[in-house]
């Protein structure tokens, strides 16, 4: 509806009413910032009533002024969290306190310090109770349960500690050769780990080629002189582990290419693809 088809009242009142709108949205966000910091206010005048008590040892009247401040206190921290629930709580903190006062503190007796209690209540009600509440947070997810690896066969395991310290005895031997050697075992050994369903097809080459290193690497450190066909036996040593790392690859690869075949076949036969 435009604004020169309205009635005239209309018009000239929604002005002032979006005029205030920034005046109310000041002062709500005042009051969410302040609010409950005025209740320890309301019990100011019981720190003069616990000194008296405390100097006069009038126990009672202490303990209930000391109990007046501390809950008024924690009534303002939880209506200043703001979280669902928390002006509630903070009423009922309230009124126990004025309760409290009422009849330690003021020493009067019956029902007035329950109906002083329940008018404290109802009053931070309903001073509080138009302000919006939060949601808590909510809880942390739990940390995830570390997966154990799965554990090697017991062949490939002995394997990979074998390997383990020939490379630590043939390190300091400074042939680069065979630094190649070794490394291109643990290649295959990493390729074996990954899948160790073809352990059977490498068994007879790693008993073959890892008691050949030890060998080698066990005359080097005792101050062997390396023969002349040493290079190149390191180097069929590293060429052959590298060649079945990659056929034991290949294979991978050519079992996954026959799996998307048989399946792309079984969706056309049954019309999904």
């Amino acid at each position: 509806m435009r604004a020169d088809s309205l009635p005239p009242g209309a018009a000239r009142g929604a002005a002032p009413r979006e005029a205030r709108q920034p005046w109310n949205r000041l002062w709500l966000e005042t009051r969410l910032r302040y609010r409950g910091l005025g209740l320890p206010l309301l019990a100011l005048p019981l720190v003069p009533t616990a000194l008296i008590a405390l100097l006069d040892g009038q126990e009672k009247r202490l303990a209930g002024a000391l109990l007046g401040i501390g809950l008024a206190v924690l009534a303002a921290r939880r209506l200043n969290r703001g979280r669902r629930g928390d002006t509630n709580r903070a009423a009922i903190l309230l009124g126990v306190a004025t309760g409290l006062v009422a009849g330690l503190s003021a020493h009067w007796h019956g029902a007035i310090p329950v109906l002083l209690g329940a008018g404290a209540w109802l009053g931070t009600r309903l001073a509080y109770d138009g302000l919006p509440e939060s949601v808590p947070p909510a809880p942390p997810p739990p940390a995830p349960v570390p997966v154990p690896a799965p554990a090697l066969p017991p062949a490939l395991a002995e394997a990979r500690a074998r390997l383990g310290r020939l490379l630590a005895d043939a390190t300091p031997l400074g042939d680069p050769r065979l630094d190649e050697a070794v490394s291109s075992m643990a290649g295959l050994l990493d390729e074996l780990s990954a899948r160790p369903d073809r352990l059977p097809q490498a068994r007879r080459f790693l008993a073959l080629h890892l008691d050949g290193l030890d060998r080698i690497v066990g005359r080097l450190r005792a101050g062997a002189v390396p023969p002349a066909g040493l290079p190149a036996l390191l180097g069929d040593l590293a060429r052959s582990a590298e060649e079945l790392r990659l056929n034991l690859r290949r294979e991978e690869s050519e079992a996954l290419e026959i799996q998307v075949k048989v399946l792309s076949d079984r969706l056309r036969q049954e019309g999904y693809a």
